[in-house]
């Protein structure tokens, strides 16, 4: 598993539950992993398998539903563990790690978020350290 440091952070309440984590991977210095999680899953969404956290690498060319086994938060890191389906997705060898930073603006709004998520039927992979 690849460990990073996050740089930068973002998040949001729209249509969705949403989390932008910025890190500089040894490929790409402006990197970022984007975890979105539906409010409501419709029957339509289950039978098209978008049922579960959307996970997406920079934009949604390099992204899908249904990648991560497990997304554990907590104080100090994010860590994502992708199943074979994630790992194409993101086009990573094995899940992420992301260390936050002892300051870094955003992150208590992100936690919340990410705190939301796992009680929406979408966000079941998310648990919390």
């Amino acid at each position: 598993m690849k460990t990073y440091p996050i740089e930068e952070v973002h998040s949001g309440e729209d249509d969705c539950l949403w989390v932008s984590l910025g890190f500089a991977s040894e490929h790409e210095p402006l990197d970022v992993l984007h975890i979105v999680c539906a409010y409501e899953v419709e029957p339509q969404d289950r039978e098209h398998g978008m049922d579960a956290i959307c996970l997406e690498r920079d934009d949604q060319s390099r992204g899908g539903y249904g990648g991560a086994e497990r997304i554990l938060v907590g104080e100090r890191a994010v860590e994502v563990r992708l199943n074979d389906a994630g790992r194409a997705h993101l086009e990573l060898e094995d899940g992420l790690c992301l260390l936050w930073p002892a300051e870094l603006a955003g992150k208590t709004e992100a936690l919340r978020i990410l705190g939301r998520m796992r009680e929406r039927e979408s966000g079941r992979v998310v648990e919390l350290a």
